[in-house]
């Protein structure tokens, strides 16, 4: 179903092997987070995460614990996107959260809500609406005929 696209859309991967690339008017680095305001721009591989705000949130040992963006969401990666007005994923339980007009695309398919949470650990999805109802558009690939031998 449509949700599994979100586990290839996860931006903020626990895997550390591809580097990423920040790109923002602004960086403000505190002791427990790094913030990156204005046409920020944060490519990883073949993804590229774009928002107004992004601040990724570091622990005692100053790795990433929380990455939140805000403004402007989109993140795209081939045919797969997804869209909101804000985003948080929490990098120890791996769940990602999309808030405010949340979409997430996956070339004709499609899911809408208000909120879309994706538990990757247990490959679970949620979405919800409040001010609207949950939309979904789900094209189903066609299989090739098997043609009988006789």
């Amino acid at each position: 179903m449509i949700f599994l696209l979100l586990a290839g859309l996860l931006f903020f991967k626990l895997a550390i092997s591809e580097p990423i690339l920040g790109e923002a008017d602004n960086l403000t680095y505190e002791k427990d987070k790094i913030i990156y305001t204005g046409n920020v721009k944060m490519t990883r591989g073949k993804g590229v995460l774009t928002a107004n705000k992004v601040v990724i949130y570091l622990d005692d040992k100053r790795k990433p614990k929380k990455a939140e963006a805000e403004g402007n969401v989109k993140y795209v990666e081939g045919a797969r996107r997804a869209f909101a007005d804000r985003a948080e994923y929490d990098f120890q339980t791996e769940v990602l959260k999309l808030f405010g007009n949340a979409r997430v695309e996956d070339d004709k398919n499609f899911v809408e809500a208000d909120e879309i949470i994706y538990y990757k650990k247990e490959d679970r999805a949620i979405a919800i609406s409040k001010s609207k109802r949950v939309r979904t558009f789900y094209v189903e690939e066609k299989s090739e005929k098997v043609r009988d031998s006789k």
